[in-house]
Formats: C-alpha cells, structure tokens, sequence
C-alpha cells in the first residue's frame, strides 16, 4: 500500500482506518471569540473550552480510539485483586522491559511526581536535554534542580537537522564530573521537547546517555542490581 501512486507518479497518501464516531463542534462569531479572548486577559489556559473551535492546547486524552480498543474495553476484568487485565499487562511488560516490578498511573505527571518524590533531594542535580514545565516542577519541588543538556544545534531555528532533541552526551559527562555522580539520581530524556516546538532525540542518543549511565552506576541505567539495593531506571 506504500507504494500508491496517482498516474502523475506522485505519492498517494493513504489512511488505514476509518472513522466511526464524530463529535459535533461549535464555531462562535468573531465578536464573541475576541471577547473570551479578552475576558480570559489573552491567556489561553483560562479560556472555556465551549468558546474554543480547534483546541491546540490539549495534546492528552484527546485521540480517538481503535475498534480494538473499545472491544477491550468491553472484556476488561475490573477486579479490584487478581484481575486478569492486569496479569496481562504485568506478562507484557516483564516480556519487553525484563523487570519483576511496576506501578501503573493514569498519568505521566503522575509518574513523574512518583519518580521525583522518591528519588531527588535537596541537592539534586537533574540532567535533561530540555525540560517540561511539570517534571522541572516536581523536581525543584523536592529540592532539585535541571540542568538542559541540548545539543547546540537544537536552538537553531534555521538547521534542518533531524534530532534537535538530542541530549550532547560530552555535555553529560562534564556535568556529572562537575556535580558528581552521587548528586545525580537519575538521567531524563524529554521526547516532547514541547518548549522546543517538538524536537524529537535519536536512538543513538538514547544509547549514548545509557551508556554514559551504565558507566558510573549499572542501577541506574536499568540493570539489574546487587542484592539488596532498589532497583533505578533511567527516566527516558
């Protein structure tokens, strides 16, 4: 199917999937957009959701579902123990990532707030290659701090290079011999970039961060630790 082309040979851009479900939208006048615009004082996170015609903000929750996904949905085992949807996922992720434990959440704020609870203190230093606004805040939260990493071509707005999200990992090394590895509980990779307009980072990088991890703490970079020391991942 990659291959459709029109008799002209150019490229046919096909969608596999049809859309079942649509949701009606409200476009208001102009008049009444300016004055929500003004009443929120031109801030867009004080707007009404009723006043907006194509939201731009909200990139969470808000894609639409497969018919598998709803099916699924329709044979959960909602079980409050022993649930036989979870034994699946607990099976599925032990199979992908190898690890005996995790903890669901309904949200990646929520992971992040968990990871930064347990494991930054006072004193911490947190090396990103850019952050988002809600882990830089459950991080300075605890009494940490971020430091951005970002390669330098990632501020360039003219470079058409493909991953300006990368994380310099000369600049990680520098920063963990500046700060010291005991003052570094984990490494985190933003895949977001949001701030940054959505720059993706490479796998190569991803590599490269673990590598440079696994240099001065195995734990950390997802390894398997001695006996009787917790268990810590690289947040990427």
């Amino acid at each position: 199917m990659a291959n459709v082309r029109f008799s002209t040979g150019e490229r046919l851009p096909l969608e596999m999937h049809k859309v079942r479900i649509v949701q009606k939208l409200n476009l208001p006048p102009i008049e009444r957009r300016l004055e929500a615009i003004a009443e929120a004082g031109n801030n867009a996170f004080l707007l009404q959701n009723r006043d907006i015609f194509l939201d731009m903000l909200t990139d969470s929750g808000v894609n639409a579902m497969s018919d598998q996904q709803l099916a699924a949905m329709m044979v959960a085992d909602d079980s409050y123990a022993g649930s036989a949807t979870f034994t699946r996922l607990e099976n599925k992720l032990n199979e992908l990532f190898g690890m005996p434990y995790f903890l669901p959440a309904h949200q990646g704020r929520a992971c992040e707030h968990i990871i930064a609870s347990t494991l930054v203190k006072p004193g911490s230093i947190v090396p990103m290659n850019f952050h988002f606004t809600t882990t830089k805040a459950h991080i300075t939260r605890n009494g940490g701090a971020v430091i951005e990493l970002l390669i330098d071509e990632g501020l360039k707005t003219t470079s058409d290079f493909p991953f300006k999200g990368n994380l310099d990992v000369g600049k990680l090394r520098r920063a963990i011999d500046e700060h010291g590895a005991e003052s570094i509980p984990f490494v985190r990779l933003e895949a977001g970039t949001n701030l940054i307009g959505g720059q993706p980072f490479s796998l190569q990088c991803s590599r490269g961060c673990r590598g440079v991890s696994c240099a001065w703490n195995p734990c950390r970079a997802g390894r398997q630790p001695p006996a009787g020391q917790p268990v810590l991942r690289q947040a990427a």
